[in-house]
């Protein structure tokens, strides 16, 4: 089966919905003010990280919001379900040593468990929407 052709106009739209998505997502997820403006920058740092070093790198804008929106999708796909585990890691990561490692522990296992998960998915579906 081969890969659909999707032209530009059509991945700004798949890029803004994955921004929309991540944004609605990842924030009810955080526990504090701190985390959620954090979470907040990451499509803005996305989408000038690729665009400033791809014009470097002289790739097309297309194959730049592929990428944008492929990460998007496995970051998306690797917390959904996992809010409580999400928690406990990132009041972890603010505070180290006031959380206990024993509540942690277990909660960065499936978190990582399934955020590898949903990276390998999202980048098997760019992998074949650009050379399926």
């Amino acid at each position: 089966m081969h890969a659909p052709h999707i032209p530009e106009n059509v991945w700004w739209i798949i890029a803004v919905g994955t921004t929309v998505l991540f944004l609605a997502v990842w924030l009810p997820m955080m526990p504090t003010s701190r985390s959620k403006t954090q979470i907040a920058m990451i499509p803005l740092a996305g989408i000038v990280f690729l665009t400033v070093l791809g014009k470097l790198r002289g790739h097309d804008l297309t194959k730049l919001l592929s990428i944008y929106s492929t990460v998007s999708v496995g970051m998306i796909l690797g917390v959904i379900g996992r809010r409580a585990d999400m928690r406990i890691a990132v009041k972890q990561g603010e505070d180290p040593l006031g959380t206990p490692t024993s509540k942690a522990a277990p909660a960065n296992k499936r978190l990582t468990v399934q955020l590898s998960a949903g990276f390998v998915v999202a980048f098997a579906l760019w992998a074949w929407l650009n050379w399926g």
